[in-house]
C-alpha cells in the first residue's frame, strides 16, 4: 500500500506542475472541486484574478470546475475556471481542490471494511486518500442512534446560531409565545438553533473533505508539533504566546496546533489589559480559552460574559500568560480529551464521552467546521504529508442521504393555535407542540365532521382541514401545517365513530360496567405497572364488551396501563356508548410508573417552569384534595420509597 501511496502522491505533484505553469496535454483536462468554503457561503467567480473584479458566478462546495490556467496576483493564487453553468473566470485556488482520479487499492478498501465505514462515508474517504494516502481514518461506531442523537442535540439552549431566522428554532423553551421572541443562549443574539440545522453540522459526511476533516482531528500531543506550526495557526498579536503555548501543550499531554486553533476560534478581549463592565480593572490577568465567560450573576452582581471571564481568570491566578494556557490545557485535558471528547467535534456534540449530549464545550453548532477550517488553512504542507489520523463517529441507523441546510429565508413557524371538531372533544387539551389528538362520535347517525385550525402565523400554509366523511371505527386525518421557511409540521386527529353493527333496535340494553376498579368520570384504583391485559380482565361488561385505547386513539393490547389512556364500552351492536379516561395518581408522566420522573414533573409544574394539564394534572394530585402543591409531592415521595403502601382509591 505503501508504494501505491507514493505512486498518487507523485501522479499528485506532476499533476499539479502541469496546472502551475499553464502547460496541460491537449487531450488533458484537469478537473477541481469546491471545498472548504463556509456552508452559508459563496465562492466568487471573478472576471479578472483580482478581488475587486467583476462577479461572474457563485460556487459552494461541491461543485466541480475545469482548471484552465494559474495565475498570481495581489498575494493570491488564482485558478482560472469553467464552472458547471459554463461561465470562465478566476477563483481562489485555495478552495479548490484538484481531483486526483481514485485507483482502487485492495489494502484500503480492505482497511475502510474493517472499520466498517457505510458505503456513503467511502466515496468521500477515497479521494481524501487519493489526495492524502498518509493519513489514517479511524471509525468510532457510537452506542446511540442517529434518531437519538439528533432529538437530543436539538432540544432548546443546547447548540446556537445568530442568523438567519429559517435557521432559528420555535421548539419548546426555545421561542417565548407570551413576548414573540426567541430564548436567548448567551449574549449577543446567540438562540437555538432548529433541528435540520443541527442534523447538517452533526452528520460527518457533510464535512469529509480537506478542510472540514479536521475537526476529526485526534487532539492528542504529538513531537512532530513546531513553534513555526503553532505560529501559522494563531493570529499575529498572539505569536507572542506560540512558545508558552506549546510547552504547555506538552506538558499536558494536548494537541499544540488544537490549542492554538481553540485560541484562535475564542477570540478572547481577556489578553492582559481589560476593565470590567463594573470599572474594575483586570490588567495582567489572562483568559485565552473564555472559561467562565458567560452572562450571569455567578460572583454575585450580574455581569456580562467578557466581564465574568476576567473574575474567573483572577480567581483562578491566571497572571501571565503561561499560567493561563497550562491551566486552560490541564482543564480542556482533563475536562474533555482524556474523556473520549478528543476530537474537535466530540467537545461540541458529546456522544462518545461522559454524561452524553451535556458537557459540551461550546454551544455554537458550527464550531467544529469553522475551528476545523482554521487548523486545516494553517495547517503546512509538510503536516498534511504526514501520519495525520482522524476519528469519524459512525452512528446507528444513519439515513441514507447526509442532511442538507434548510433555506436562509423565512421562519420556522409551523405551530397552529386551536384546532376544532364538530360533534366532539379533543383529548389532550390543545397544546401546540402536543401533535397527536382523539375524538369521539357517539351519535351513529354522524357520517362527517368539519375540522378547522387556526394557524399561529398568518402566511404559513395549512392543508387537512374542511369537512371530513366518517367510516366506523378510527379516521385518522392529517393536519399539515408549511411555514414560510418550507418546515412542515403535522397534526393528526383521530376520529373514532361507532363501529357498523348492522341494524340496532330501541331496545338494545345499554352496557354496564363493573369490577376492580371504580368507574365513574374516570376509572381509578389501577395499580402502577398493571398491564393492558390484566387491566382488561379485571373490567367486567355487561350487555356489551370494552377496548383500550392510547390517549392518541390507537387500540392498546399490551404495555402498561397508562394515565391518559382510555376505557371504551360498546353495545352489542358494536355502538360506542362511553369513554373512560384511566387516572393512575402519581403517574404525571402518562408512562404507567410511579417514579423520580413524574416527581420532578409536578414540582416543576408546581414552580411555574411547565404546565401540566388534564388528567395529568389529576394524576398530580396524590392526596386527591383538587389542589396541587407540596404535600402530593410529599406523599408520591413516601411512595416511591416504599412508606407508604398505596397511592391509589
Amino acid at each position: 500500500m505503501m508504494k501505491r501511496a507514493l505512486c498518487a502522491l507523485l501522479c499528485l505533484c506532476l499533476l499539479m506542475g502541469t496546472v502551475a505553469f499553464g502547460v496541460q496535454a491537449a487531450d488533458t483536462v484537469v478537473t477541481g472541486t469546491v471545498f472548504g468554503i463556509d456552508a452559508d457561503s459563496k465562492l466568487y467567480v471573478r472576471e479578472s484574478a483580482s478581488t475587486s473584479a467583476t462577479v461572474l458566478d457563485k460556487l459552494v462546495n461541491g461543485d466541480v470546475v475545469t482548471i484552465l490556467d494559474t495565475k498570481e496576483a495581489g498575494g493570491i493564487t488564482w485558478y482560472k475556471v469553467t464552472t458547471p453553468s459554463g461561465k470562465t473566470g478566476y477563483s481562489s485556488a485555495q478552495y479548490i481542490r484538484i481531483n486526483v482520479d481514485y485507483q482502487t487499492d485492495e489494502e484500503f478498501e480492505a482497511y475502510l471494511t474493517a472499520q466498517k465505514f457505510p458505503e456513503t462515508y467511502k466515496v468521500k474517504l477515497r479521494q481524501l486518500w487519493a489526495q492524502h494516502p498518509t493519513w489514517i481514518f479511524k471509525a468510532q461506531h457510537l452506542s446511540m442512534t442517529w434518531k437519538r442523537a439528533t432529538n437530543e442535540e436539538s432540544r432548546a439552549l443546547k447548540n446556537a446560531i445568530t442568523t438567519p431566522e429559517s435557521w432559528m428554532s420555535m421548539e419548546k423553551g426555545a421561542y417565548n409565545w407570551t413576548t414573540k421572541t426567541y430564548v436567548p443562549v448567551d449574549s449577543g443574539g446567540w438562540v437555538t438553533a432548529c433541528k435540520q440545522v443541527v442534523s447538517y453540522y452533526m452528520d460527518p459526511r457533510n464535512f469529509l473533505d480537506e478542510t472540514y476533516i479536521f475537526q476529526f482531528e485526534d487532539l492528542q500531543y504529538s513531537d512532530t508539533q513546531t513553534l513555526a506550526g503553532v505560529k501559522a495557526i494563531l493570529p499575529s498579536r498572539y505569536d507572542k504566546y506560540a512558545e508558552d503555548l506549546l510547552k504547555a501543550a506538552k506538558e499536558t499531554t494536548v494537541s499544540a496546533y488544537f490549542l492554538a486553533t481553540r485560541m484562535t476560534q475564542e477570540g478572547s478581549k481577556i489578553d492582559g489589559d481589560f476593565v470590567g463592565d463594573d470599572g474594575t480593572d483586570y490588567s495582567g490577568y489572562y483568559n485565552f480559552f473564555n472559561y467562565g465567560a458567560y452572562a450571569g450573576s455567578q460572583y454575585g452582581a450580574y455581569h456580562g460574559a467578557v466581564t465574568n471571564g476576567a473574575i474567573y481568570a483572577k480567581q483562578a491566578g491566571w497572571d501571565s500568560p503561561y499560567k493561563c494556557l497550562l491551566g486552560s490545557a490541564e482543564k480542556i485535558g482533563s475536562g474533555y480529551i482524556n474523556k473520549g471528547q478528543n476530537t474537535l467535534y466530540y467537545q461540541k456534540f458529546n456522544v462518545a464521552g461522559e454524561n452524553l449530549y451535556n458537557h459540551q464545550y461550546m454551544t455554537n453548532v458550527q464550531a467544529p467546521s469553522s475551528e476545523g477550517r482554521i487548523r486545516a488553512n494553517s495547517a503546512t504542507d509538510a503536516e498534511k504529508a504526514g501520519a495525520l489520523t482522524f476519528i469519524i463517529p459512525v452512528y446507528k441507523t444513519m439515513p441514507e442521504e447526509a442532511t442538507t441546510l434548510p433555506p436562509k429565508t423565512g421562519n420556522n413557524n409551523n405551530f397552529l393555535d386551536k384546532i376544532t371538531v364538530t360533534g366532539c372533544t379533543l383529548s389532550p387539551t390543545f397544546d401546540r407542540y402536543v401533535k397527536t389528538y382523539t375524538g369521539e362520535i357517539t351519535d351513529p347517525s354522524v357520517t362527517s365532521v368539519k375540522i378547522s385550525a387556526t394557524k399561529n402565523y398568518s402566511s404559513a400554509k395549512v392543508v387537512g382541514t374542511g369537512t371530513k366523511t366518517l367510516k366506523p371505527g378510527e379516521n385518522v386525518f392529517p393536519i399539515t401545517v408549511t411555514a414560510t421557511s418550507g418546515q412542515t409540521r403535522t397534526y393528526t386527529v383521530t376520529i373514532i365513530a361507532p363501529e357498523d353493527g348492522g341494524t340496532s333496535g330501541d331496545n338494545t340494553p345499554t352496557p354496564s360496567v363493573s369490577g376492580s376498579y371504580t368507574v365513574g368520570e374516570t376509572v381509578t384504583g389501577v395499580q402502577p405497572a398493571t398491564t393492558a391485559k390484566d387491566f382488561l380482565s379485571a373490567v367486567k361488561v355487561k350487555n356489551g364488551t370494552a377496548a383500550l385505547y392510547t390517549a392518541a386513539g390507537s387500540k392498546k393490547t399490551d404495555g402498561a396501563v397508562a394515565t391518559g389512556d382510555i376505557l371504551r364500552v360498546y353495545d352489542n351492536d358494536k355502538r360506542l356508548t362511553a369513554s373512560y379516561p384511566v387516572v393512575i395518581y402519581g403517574d404525571v408522566n402518562g408512562d404507567g410508573k410511579v417514579n423520580s420522573v413524574d416527581l420532578r414533573r409536578a414540582q416543576r409544574h408546581i414552580l411555574g417552569v411547565i404546565k401540566v394539564e388534564g388528567y395529568f394534572l389529576t394524576a398530580a394530585d396524590a392526596n386527591r384534595d383538587g389542589k396541587v402543591n407540596s404535600v402530593d409531592l410529599r406523599r408520591a415521595q413516601r411512595y416511591i420509597l416504599g412508606l407508604l403502601k398505596d397511592l391509589q382509591p
